[in-house]
C-alpha cells in the first residue's frame, strides 16, 4: 500500500440518463434558445474553462440552439468570427490582474443582451461576474453562472486576493443570478459557504440555486487509437513507459514540481520510464532547471505548448496520464483520458474522487506528496488496465450528456422568470 489516499464511496452527483434521439435530447421545451456565453477567455487562448465553452456551444450549436460567445480579446485577434458555428465577439482587454482579462466594454452590450434567452457566464472569479447586478437590472435575461472550480495560484499574496474577493464580492455575485452549475459536488459546498462563517448561516437560500454538474469531454475526437502509430508520430521511443502530463506552466498549483521530483524516485526503481510534460508558461525555465538539478534530462521532456487537436494523439501515446494538481474543479483533460481508454493517476483535490470512484479507472493520491506520488505511479505502471472498461466508463461524460443537463437548467429559469 502506497501513503496516499484510496478511491472514497462513490458520492451522488446528477445522474445522467440517455435519451436515444440525440438531435432532440438538449431541446428545451419552449423550443431553440439563443444563448450567451461570457467568458474571460476562449480559444485560440488554451485550458480547461475554453474548451468547456467551445464544447458546450458547440453541442448546443448541434441541438438547434444559437450561440454567441463574449470574451476577451486575448490574444489579439478578429473582433468577430465564426468558429465551427459559434458567433465570437472579442472584447478590448485593458489589463489582466490575477489572469482577469479587464474588459470594460461589456457595459455597451447591456441592449444587445437583452435580446438572448439565457445568459450563461463563466467564472465565479471574472470581472464579468461583477457586472452580474447591472445585468440583472437593465436586461431582465435570466442568468446562470458555471463555477469552474476555487481558484488557487500557490502563491501566498496571490491566494490571500482570492480570499479576500470570496469573503466580500462571492456572495454578492452568486445571489444575483438564477442558478450556479457547479462541476462538483466539492464546489456545490465551496460556493454555498460564504467566508469562514458554518455554511447553514449563509447558504440555505443560495443551496436551492446550485446544481452539480460535472465537466465533459468530445468522444468523436477523444478515443482509442494505435499506440505505436501516435508515438511514431510524435518521435516518442517505442520502449518505454510514457506518462503524460497536460497542463499550462503557469503557476505551482498544478503541481508539476512534485512530478518531477516524483519522477526522480520513479527512475531508481525503473529506467524505461518518459515523463512528457505538454505544456507553455513561465515556470518553463523553473522546470526546466528542476529537470537538470535532478539529472533527469534523459527521463523527463518538456513537449511546449500543443495545439488542442494534437492532445488527443499525445494521450493516445501514453501508458499512463498524471495529474498532481494542487487544486483543480472538475479537469477537462482527466475525461478526455478516459476517452483514449487511458489509466489515471491524480492527486483527491476538488471533483476528481467524486469521478475516479474505483481503482479500475486510476489512482489517487494526497496532493503535494511526491513521495506517495511516485510509489502511486509505480504501482500504476504494474498493474493490468482494462483500456475498454476505462473508455466504456468515459462515455457518460460525453457532451452529449452534459449539454443536455445544462439545457434543463436554462429551461429551468426561463420557467421561473415567465
Amino acid at each position: 500500500m502506497h501513503a496516499g489516499v484510496r478511491n472514497p464511496p462513490a458520492p451522488t452527483h446528477p445522474k445522467k440518463r440517455r435519451i436515444p434521439n440525440r438531435r432532440s435530447a438538449g431541446r428545451s421545451p419552449g423550443g431553440p434558445m439563443k444563448i450567451a456565453q461570457i467568458t474571460p477567455y476562449f480559444l485560440p487562448h488554451n485550458g480547461g474553462m475554453e474548451m468547456y465553452v467551445y464544447n458546450l456551444s458547440r453541442s448546443l450549436i448541434d441541438d438547434g440552439h444559437t450561440v454567441e460567445v463574449i470574451t476577451a480579446n486575448v490574444p489579439e485577434g478578429r473582433r468577430f468570427e465564426v468558429m465551427d458555428g459559434i458567433f465570437v465577439r472579442r472584447l478590448r482587454c485593458i489589463g489582466e490582474p490575477l489572469r482577469n482579462p479587464l474588459v470594460p466594454s461589456i457595459f455597451l452590450l447591456l441592449k444587445n443582451l437583452k435580446k438572448f434567452d439565457v445568459i450563461h457566464i463563466h467564472n465565479l472569479y471574472s470581472f464579468t461576474a461583477l457586472t452580474f447586478l447591472l445585468l440583472k437590472r437593465f436586461c431582465k435575461v435570466p442568468i446562470v453562472l458555471t463555477h469552474h472550480g476555487q481558484l488557487m495560484f500557490g502563491e501566498p499574496m496571490k491566494d490571500m486576493c482570492v480570499r479576500l474577493y470570496e469573503k466580500s464580492a462571492k456572495g454578492v455575485v452568486l445571489g444575483s443570478v438564477d442558478k450556479t452549475v457547479a462541476l462538483s459536488e466539492s464546489d456545490a459546498q465551496h460556493v454555498t459557504h460564504r467566508g469562514d462563517a458554518p455554511a447553514d448561516r449563509h447558504a440555505s437560500a443560495a443551496r436551492g440555486s446550485v446544481v452539480a454538474i460535472p465537466n465533459g469531454y468530445d468522444g468523436r475526437k477523444f478515443r482509442p487509437m494505435d499506440a505505436g502509430r501516435c508515438r511514431e508520430e510524435l518521435d516518442l521511443p517505442p520502449d518505454r513507459k510514457v506518462l503524460l502530463n497536460v497542463g499550462r506552466l503557469y503557476g505551482a498549483v498544478k503541481g508539476h514540481k512534485y512530478l518531477i521530483e516524483a519522477i526522480s524516485t520513479v527512475v531508481e526503481e525503473r529506467e524505461d520510464v518518459l515523463c512528457v510534460i505538454v505544456g507553455a508558461g513561465r515556470l518553463h525555465k523553473t522546470l526546466e532547471d528542476q529537470i537538470h538539478s535532478l539529472g533527469l534530462e534523459d527521463y523527463v521532456m518538456l513537449a511546449g505548448g500543443r495545439p488542442h487537436d494534437e492532445i488527443p494523439t499525445w494521450l493516445n501515446a501514453c501508458d499512463l496520464f498524471v495529474l498532481p494538481s494542487l487544486s483543480e474543479g472538475n479537469p477537462t483533460v482527466m475525461f478526455e483520458a478516459f476517452g483514449c481508454g487511458k489509466p489515471f493517476v491524480g492527486t483527491s483535490v476538488g471533483g476528481v474522487p467524486e469521478v475516479v470512484t474505483s481503482e479500475e479507472y486510476g489512482l489517487l493520491v494526497n496532493p503535494g506528496d511526491s513521495g506517495g506520488l511516485a510509489e502511486t505511479i509505480l504501482e500504476a505502471l504494474e498493474k493490468d488496465w482494462d483500456r475498454r472498461a476505462i473508455r466504456a466508463f468515459s462515455e457518460r461524460y460525453t457532451w452529449e450528456n452534459v449539454s443536455r443537463e445544462i439545457v434543463r437548467v436554462y429551461g429551468q429559469v426561463r420557467g421561473a422568470r415567465s
